[in-house]
Order: structure tokens, then C-alpha cells, then sequence
């Protein structure tokens, strides 16, 4: 079940993903720098860009075909 932010504003969601990412990218960075001396670490690393590509993937998968559907919307309007 997801959870709904209504008290939080576009500007405050876009501004917490945008804190995320970074912190996203330094571990997954810091995974493959140990991942080669590191099968623990590889593994994990491996694991957490697993879970976090099909995720970011969909969303943006998403926002492009929102985008493209409002355009749609908008061009249809007499």
C-alpha cells in the first residue's frame, strides 16, 4: 500500500530527491570501488543497484509518458 504525502508540496518532494540522489550514487560508487576486493561488498552493491535501477527507471518512464499525455490533452483542445 503506498503512502500519500498530501501535506508535502511538489517543490518539497522534487527537493528531497534531489538531497537522495547523490547519497544514492556515492554508495552505489563506493560499492564498485570496493566490489573489486570486496565479494560482500560486490554483492551488495550489486543488489542495491538492482533495486534501485527498475525503480528510478519506472518513474521516469512515467513522467515521460504523463508529459507526452498532457501535450496529447492540451493539442486536442479546440
Amino acid at each position: 500500500m503506498s503512502e500519500r504525502l498530501p501535506q508535502v508540496t511538489n517543490a518539497e518532494l522534487i527537493a528531497e530527491l534531489e538531497a537522495i540522489l547523490p547519497e544514492l550514487r556515492r554508495r552505489l560508487d563506493d560499492y564498485l570501488e570496493r566490489g573489486a576486493d570486496d565479494i560482500i561488498a560486490a554483492d551488495e552493491g550489486f543488489n542495491f543497484a538492482g533495486q534501485i535501477q527498475p525503480l528510478l527507471a519506472d518513474l521516469a518512464e512515467h513522467a515521460v509518458q504523463v508529459r507526452e499525455q498532457i501535450l496529447g490533452l492540451q493539442q486536442a483542445r479546440p
